[in-house]
């Protein structure tokens, strides 16, 4: 009897950590695409310092995991904007289409500079795979979605 009280607390203990944890994913996730845009330049960001520390070809191997992380991250938030554009078109329309942005030129830069070092291309490649892959994925489920609306 009293492992089944312990086993009831254990659960009811979990439970409030898992709401909690919900809540603060919830009041902490983009919610216009202002906040979107913030948060994909802000991921940017990352990736830019990290590919500035980048000297040579065991530098990037061993910032690998990092950047995959960082370019899954960007991809979530892509994805999370383009829903955003889907379900409110409005607000789309009423956000200018591209923002001056120094963020953009200055990954374009870094990106540049990692694939002249010997296997660079490669290894950001490598780590950009699976997030392209996620874009793609959705970007197929877009299409067929509208395919099937127009029909």
């Amino acid at each position: 009897m009293f492992e089944i009280i312990q086993w009831a607390i254990f659960m009811n203990w979990i439970a409030a950590i898992l709401l909690c944890y919900g809540c603060f994913l919830v009041g902490c996730s983009p919610g216009s695409l202002s906040d979107y845009r913030y948060e994909g330049e802000s991921t940017c960001r990352d990736i830019i310092g990290d590919l500035q520390s980048v000297e040579t070809r065991e530098d990037l191997a061993r910032l690998e995991p990092i950047l995959k992380r960082n370019f899954e991250k960007l991809v979530i938030v892509i994805i999370g904007a383009r829903q955003i554009q889907i379900k409110y078109p409005e607000e789309a329309l009423a956000l200018p289409l591209h923002v001056e942005s120094d963020v953009s030129d200055l990954l374009k830069e870094e990106l540049e500079r990692v694939y002249r070092i010997e296997g660079g291309k490669e290894i950001v490649e490598r780590a950009q795979r699976e997030a392209m892959l996620r874009l793609d994925g959705f970007e197929k489920i877009r299409g067929k979605q509208k395919e099937l609306r127009v029909k």
